[in-house]
């Protein structure tokens, strides 16, 4: 019966491993810094008939994101999907719809794109749907993950003012910070 179970475990464990080893590989964002008035501005946009390249495999893609409401800016590299490969440039841009692509040939790809959010590196105080108030992150450069709900607060605890802030969130850089509003406030 044991033995079983490690088999078990050992067989769910290897199953694991492959579909990891098979994901396309992001590395850690490699870029961190304040939007200044020279990097503000996208790059003019590539016409499709710009380029004639094909997407290759291997081909390097460049992420910029942009966060606009903590100027902060995250970059991302990836591999190309192999969706994209041998694709050309309208291929692609069809494919990362929501990205401006900057620079594009066969071998590397660079794409930006500007988002409401505040970057993973703050924590964002803010409502859930009911009206509770609730701590949030940006986990995947993307999208808000609720962190922990403060169950005893809502939105009509507070004045008018201090409402419409947490309805579009406030930003701060740890959740200490957070606690420390909520306490002060």
């Amino acid at each position: 019966m044991i033995r079983r179970r490690i088999f078990l475990l050992a067989a769910v464990g290897l199953v694991a491993l492959v579909l990891l080893s098979t994901m396309p590989r992001a590395e850690a964002p490699v870029e961190d810094s304040r939007l200044s008035a020279e990097n503000t501005q996208a790059p003019e946009p590539i016409e499709a008939s710009e380029t004639g390249d094909k997407v290759k495999a291997g081909c390097a893609i460049t992420q910029t994101m942009m966060f606009s409401r903590c100027g902060h800016s995250v970059t991302r590299r990836i591999e190309a999907p192999s969706s994209v490969v041998g694709g050309d440039f309208e291929t692609t841009q069809n494919y990362y719809d929501l990205w401006q692509i900057d620079s594009f040939s066969a071998a590397a790809i660079d794409m930006s794109r500007e988002i409401d959010l505040f970057c993973p590196m703050h924590r964002v105080l803010g409502c859930n749907e009911a009206g509770e108030i609730v701590l949030s992150r940006n986990v995947y450069g993307d999208g808000m993950a609720i962190e922990q709900t403060y169950g005893g607060l809502s939105l009509e605890d507070f004045d008018e003012e201090t409402q419409e802030a947490l309805r579009l969130g406030l930003g701060f850089d740890t959740a200490d910070d957070a606690r420390a509003w909520l306490s002060a406030h």
